[in-house]
């Protein structure tokens, strides 16, 4: 006849397993401990590495062409002065049709030669439309000297410090815009400089010149749009829920519908910020890797002594008719538990370290001496931690299933105890 063997209800194993976390109090303790610093360590440098990304990549869509762009189709891996939609009215309505949740602005880029009598420099110059743009609402309060571009001034341009220094220009001097035409020809256009911003981002303040869109629609003119039909560079729209983009953007491809006419989101238009973030996420990863393994270390220790201590009180129970497959629950009920603690503890302190920061956020000015400037964005000085429910629920995860692992080889060693060599310990 085989030999009979005991059966534990769950809730009799994990009564049990309770009882044997806290046997030992002061090393459970010291072992969550750790788990709980080390996790809300994780917690913190990954909610500041994502408040960082997330304000660059505000600040580059405020400062860029908006969370959707709609531009010329290859536009994007070829710029040129001559690329444009040259029916920007009929485009507007169709737009304006969708009821975006959010805005919608018409702009012009174009790659021209700014001069003065002192000297000349390659520039980038943006028609918009004066109070009506986001990129107006982050660079007016940044001007240092003039005045922005009140509406329908169609000589008045706005430039940076940098490209000032350059030109050696000041408020009401004039400036010489020049462009190259497609057949070779050029055609230029005199501005007068209305103010002077400075950005902190030397893309900005050494390179970029502003204007009102109809200034900028006179260049088109030279390639042969007509002005009455509104012709653009591209159309930048700002979305009010950042998180719905890929509801819009499939709805305005396929209210445009047209193969000359490309609908890119902020990663398509900016796939070198795109690649910081996602290189600057491996660092965190490397750090959460580091704190894993004190995890496991830590979990593999308390369970594994706890083992090896109670070798006799194992073999006894097996002696008693108590299945490996039992003893092994037991084990790893113990882990589980160990996991539960390790998860709930490790979110008090993280948790409560993410709300802090999240309140009173981090001043990054005094270590960053040069500037916040980074891919041509730049991160706000304060940085407050920001966790998406998609972190939640990764991190928690994480340390979970990590901390449930690190309990298998207890587990496995306290099964294949053998009831005389265990006794005879």
């Amino acid at each position: 006849m085989g030999k009979a063997h005991s059966h534990l209800p769950l809730s009799m194993l994990l009564m049990l397993a309770w009882r044997n976390v806290w046997r030992h109090r002061r090393r459970t303790l010291i072992t969550l401990s750790s788990i709980a610093i080390g996790f809300g360590l994780a917690v913190l440098f990954i909610g500041i590495g994502d408040g960082s990304h997330n304000s660059m990549i505000r600040n580059a869509i405020k400062l860029g062409d908006g969370h959707i762009t709609i531009q010329p189709e290859s536009y994007l891996q070829a710029p040129a002065n001559y690329k444009y939609i040259s029916d920007g009215v009929t485009l507007s309505t169709a737009l304006d049709a969708l009821n975006i949740n959010g805005s919608v602005s018409a702009r012009i880029s174009l790659q021209v030669l700014a001069s003065t009598a002192n000297n000349s420099v390659g520039a980038a110059l943006e028609g918009f439309v004066s109070n009506n743009d986001q990129r107006q609402q982050m660079l007016e309060p940044l001007l240092i000297d003039g005045s922005w571009i009140e509406a329908g001034d169609h000589r008045g341009i706005v430039i940076g410090d940098g490209m000032a220094r350059k030109l050696k220009v000041k408020v009401g001097s004039k400036v010489v815009l020049m462009a190259g035409k497609r057949g070779g020809d050029s055609q230029a256009q005199l501005g007068r400089v209305r103010g002077i911003f400075d950005s902190h981002v030397d893309e900005l303040d050494d390179f970029l010149v502003l204007s009102d869109l109809q200034f900028a629609q006179y260049f088109l003119a030279g390639e042969g749009a007509i002005i009455a039909q509104a012709p653009v560079t591209r159309f930048a729209v700002f979305l009010d829920d950042p998180d719905s983009i890929t509801y819009w953007n499939t709805l305005i491809k396929s209210a445009i519908d047209n193969d000359s006419v490309a609908v890119l989101d902020w990663q398509e238009m900016m796939p070198q910020l795109v690649q910081f973030i996602i290189i600057d996420d491996a660092g965190n990863y490397v750090f959460l890797i580091l704190i894993l393994i004190m995890v496991v270390f830590g979990i593999v220790n308390t369970v594994l002594m706890s083992v090896l201590e109670r070798t006799r009180e194992f073999g006894l129970l097996r002696a008693l008719g108590l299945g490996r497959r039992h003893l092994l629950l037991l084990v790893f009920c113990e882990s589980l538990l160990l996991s539960v603690l390790a998860v709930v503890i490790g979110w008090i302190v993280g948790g409560g370290t993410h709300w802090w920061f999240s309140q009173h956020g981090i001043d990054f000015s005094a270590l960053m001496p040069d500037g916040t400037a980074l891919m041509g964005t730049f991160m706000d000085p304060v940085i407050f931690t920001e966790l998406s429910w998609d972190r939640v629920t990764q991190l928690t995860t994480i340390i979970f299933v990590t901390t449930l692992l690190s309990g298998i080889y207890p587990a496995i060693k306290a099964a294949r105890i053998t009831p005389v060599e265990a006794i005879r310990t």
